[in-house]
């Protein structure tokens, strides 16, 4: 199956499959990105990591000993690299960087992958955005340390939402409304009400929109927003869900380099 639509382009090369954004690849002088699909694998327990993360640079002509990533715990936390460390980031679930040849590395099974370019400025972002770092806000956190620390516009930021789970599949309860209608109040217009399952009110969640709507919040521009549109529920021959997969799904990978 192919993934190709208007944002994004389904590429195969060398037996290994992944996607990139059409707007992104206008800057391809500048940055190097993609987003991996099966059957490669890339969670940290995974023996199979180490050697895909090596055929996958090689593809993008990227150096896989640079590579920085973290365990990724959920959190809201986003690190600012200045230059490459051996660091072993753990609770940390975004990261930024003005510098080149070191690329950015963040892992998913229905999180929102969020890639972040300033195209003036030339500062990139990769931010895991699951639903425990939507409701902290996560994407807005990253912009604000893009602005902060290298003095960037949001209207300059180009924002790109990869695969993640969608509306259609993100079935939620009461307690999950509940915390994001304490965050962020009027939330009405991001869940459609479901069934009642076992005496229990179901929700279906719209994630994406509400993670659109807090950037636009911050100034980033509408038009400079591009949505994979893709769903890994529905896509889940294609790219690892947790949803769909539970215990067996592995990760998919989302990186970005300035050259």
């Amino acid at each position: 199956m192919n993934l190709s639509n208007k944002n994004i382009i389904h590429i195969k090369e060398d037996g290994v499959e992944y996607l990139q954004f059409k707007e992104l690849l206008k800057y391809s002088d500048k940055i190097q990105h993609c987003y991996s699909l099966k059957p490669l694998e890339f969670s940290d327990k995974n023996p199979k990591s180490q050697p895909n993360y090596e055929k996958m640079c090689d593809i993008l002509g990227m150096d896989y000993t640079k590579i920085i990533k973290s365990t990724q715990k959920h959190t809201s936390i986003v690190k600012d690299i200045k230059e490459f460390t051996k660091e072993k980031f753990e609770y940390v679930d975004g990261f930024i960087t003005g510098a080149k040849d070191i690329p950015l590395v963040t892992k998913y099974a229905d999180c929102t992958p969020i890639i972040l370019y300033d195209k003036n400025k030339n500062i990139i972002g990769n931010v895991h955005s699951g639903w425990r770092g939507t409701l902290k806000r996560i994407s807005q956190n990253a912009v604000e340390l893009m602005m902060k620390n290298y003095d960037v516009n949001p209207k300059d930021i180009i924002v790109c939402i990869g695969p993640c789970i969608k509306q259609c599949h993100f079935q939620v309860e009461e307690d999950f409304i509940y915390q994001f209608r304490k965050e962020f109040k009027n939330i009405e217009k991001y869940y459609k009400i479901g069934e009642i399952l076992d005496g229990k009110q179901k929700f279906y969640f719209d994630t994406t929109s509400l993670i659109i709507d807090n950037l636009i919040e911050i100034g980033i521009k509408s038009e400079n927003i591009y949505d994979s549109g893709i769903c890994s529920v529905c896509n889940k021959d294609n790219m690892f869900s947790y949803r769909a997969e539970k215990e067996k799904a592995d990760r998919n990978m989302n990186i970005i380099m300035l050259k």
